[in-house]
């Protein structure tokens, strides 16, 4: 009995242990200054111990299921992004800040998703587009 609770809480812990390195903010996606407020919440997270940080646009309600695919999908890309149906960024997810490739988005506008790509396409850095909402 006392090795099913060792597992157990071995379990527990490595649940735990995951969750604490995963992140998830949601934030108005709209607006000049919003790559610097995403740049910032990731920053802010990975300072925290976070190793994967999901951000959610607020004005989009996401499955609990998509949020996980983007969580996912940061284990093989150190950015995902799932597109609004207009163009615009419903999320994004990363691994490190990529405040340059932020900055240089049209947020809320629906460009967002061609700058985002444009912009990385620029820097080198791989993006995974996740389907939309």
């Amino acid at each position: 009995m006392r090795a099913t609770q060792n597992e157990e809480m071995i379990e527990s812990r490595s649940v735990r242990g995951r969750a604490s390195r995963r992140a998830i903010e949601s934030v108005v996606l709209s607006g000049h200054a919003a790559g610097a407020r995403v740049a910032e919440v990731v920053r802010d997270r990975i300072a925290d111990g976070s190793h994967r940080i999901v951000i959610t646009n607020t004005h989009r309600k996401l499955s609990r299921d998509h949020v996980e695919h983007a969580f996912e999908a940061l284990r093989y890309s150190g950015l995902v992004c799932a597109p609004d149906g207009d163009g615009d960024i419903a999320l994004i997810g990363m691994t490190q800040p990529h405040d340059e490739l932020l900055a240089a988005i049209p947020w809320g506008t629906n460009a967002a998703l061609d700058g985002l790509l444009r912009a990385a396409r620029a820097k080198h850095v791989s993006v995974m587009l996740l389907p939309p909402p």
